[in-house]
């Protein structure tokens, strides 16, 4: 079993995951409602909410399978993390249901994460470089 090559084809599917369970959890919050005994579980914003997690998009532009130090897939995972953020900066507002909020905080994580990632590459670039150069 090929434990790097198993975490490169799954590890962003585990990633839409981890926040199609956060919106599972969230939707149980309605938010500001008039009459709250009216509330039913949001499947459908649910269901939503998982399409608008784009790892699908993420997937297609590092593509993890074949990814060895590709600067140029990473800078466009930098920009489409970039657009994410800035989509979701805008969506935020008061008192709406939880899983509303869901795409705000999916954004500023893979903003983290990728650009965590960027700071691993160029580290790893710059030790790799390095250690040639002694």
């Amino acid at each position: 079993m090929n434990i790097p090559l198993l975490a490169r084809r799954y590890c962003l599917l585990f990633y839409w995951l981890t926040f199609a369970v956060f919106t599972l959890h969230e939707a149980q919050y309605p938010g500001l409602m008039l009459h709250p005994e009216e509330w039913r579980y949001p499947w459908g914003a649910v269901v939503v909410v998982w399409a608008a997690i784009l790892v699908g998009i993420l997937y297609a532009i590092l593509r993890p399978i074949s990814f060895n130090r590709s600067w140029g897939r990473l800078l466009a995972a930098l920009a489409y993390s970039a657009i994410l953020l800035l989509l979701g900066h805008f969506s935020v507002v008061t008192d709406m249901p939880g899983y509303y909020y869901v795409f705000a905080q999916f954004s500023i994580v893979t903003m983290a994460s990728v650009l965590l990632f960027a700071v691993f590459q160029a580290v790893s670039a710059l030790w790799r470089w390095r250690r040639g150069a002694a």
